[in-house]
């Protein structure tokens, strides 16, 4: 079965937020979300907007372009 596009995002976002130490609960309110919704964008259950993309890269410390450099064709 393919995966979509939303599950490798959540898989980059995982690789970050570990690398930061950071729980999904902890790093969700780095972000303004709530834990459930940060969650189902990890899990690649839910799209994120590009507003929150850019959240998410402010709460990383990290350009936002770099959340998009290792998704797939």
């Amino acid at each position: 079965m393919q995966q979509n596009i939303n599950y490798f995002f959540g898989n980059i976002l995982r690789k970050y937020r570990e690398k930061r130490g950071l729980s999904q609960e902890k790093f969700a309110l780095l972000c303004n979300i709530s834990r459930a919704y940060y969650g189902r964008i990890e899990r690649g259950e839910h799209s994120a907007t590009v507003e929150l993309c850019k959240k998410i890269a402010d709460a990383l410390e990290i350009p936002l372009y770099y959340l998009f450099i290792d998704l797939p064709e």
